[in-house]
């Protein structure tokens, strides 16, 4: 299984333009006030986006091995993607989904660019330059000690991902919490420019699992990601069942974890904020 990093600039041209000057940031900003995401957003999730879908395959030479059900035009009775939404949110048969089982392992919710950030003394961690608080994250001081001196795993989707998750163990959840913010990109020209993680629409629920403790869960949208969808509420949940999906684009989750209670494999262990390529399932260490 891969660990390799991503390629040296793993930004679009257009990303480093929009937020690497001070010319592309004002049209940014223009986009974000004329809702220019949210009506990207309708337009892909509308029947007159299925053109794109064969191009975004053949461009990004995404594997379609799991969805030979489906075809582009739907032909000899198979299904078909009729939006671009439909093909982005496209889920893999059971038999194409697994993960390590092994109750004191760690797996990866989803098929992503890992980095690991340990949480100071003072609930701050820092990521691509920027200082985030706790509070940052929850709008509210309620989480501030109780992470402390923990670790930080974020797991940045890229837009060729699978966009659906998983729950890393089993266990249990209070309510979903969704906080409305704009939508940024994730790549990492976006990061270096902007605190994207906690301006970002995103939604956060406290898990309470049986190997690793509390584990705070945030899904942070992105650009014309629209929609944060979340199947449990109030609930119990295994290890591996899916816990929900992203609309459109590349998204990111963010794990919290207390101090003291995982221990990451050094072959998935990023150095200095660096990414590493994990899939959904993939053990990516154990109970401390």
């Amino acid at each position: 299984m891969s660990t390799q990093n991503e390629i040296k600039d793993p930004n679009d041209p257009s990303v480093r333009f929009l937020y690497g000057t001070s010319f592309g940031r004002a049209i940014l900003e223009l986009c974000l006030a004329l809702k220019v995401p949210a009506i990207l957003g309708a337009f892909l999730r509308s029947p007159f986006s299925h053109f794109y879908i064969k191009k975004f395959i053949a461009k990004n030479k995404i594997d379609m091995t799991d969805f030979l059900d489906y075809a582009e035009a739907g032909q000899g009775g198979k299904k078909k993607f009729r939006t671009f939404n439909d093909f982005f949110t496209r889920k893999k048969p059971a038999s194409s989904l697994s993960f390590d089982s092994s109750v004191e392992n760690l797996i990866s919710p989803c098929d992503s660019l890992l980095s690991v950030f340990k949480i100071d003394s003072d609930s701050v961690f820092r990521v691509k330059g920027f200082d985030y608080s706790l509070r940052d994250f929850f709008e509210t001081d309620e989480f501030n000690e109780k992470f402390v001196g923990g670790d930080c795993l974020i797991f940045r989707l890229c837009a060729t991902d699978y966009h659906r998750f998983c729950f890393i163990d089993s266990g249990s959840q209070g309510e979903n919490h969704f906080i409305e913010g704009k939508l940024y990109s994730v790549q990492p020209a976006a990061c270096e420019n902007f605190r994207v993680y906690t301006k970002n629409r995103r939604s956060w629920a406290i898990l309470k699992t049986e190997n690793f403790g509390d584990v705070a869960q945030i899904e942070v949208g992105a650009f014309s990601v629209g929609g944060i969808v979340n199947h449990v509420q109030n609930g119990a949940f295994k290890k591996g069942d899916e816990k929900g999906f992203f609309d459109l684009h590349g998204s990111t989750i963010v794990l919290l974890f207390e101090k003291n209670k995982i221990r990451l494999d050094e072959n998935v262990k990023p150095k200095d904020g660096e990414e590493i390529r994990v899939k959904y399932g993939q053990k990516i260490g154990q109970k401390a």
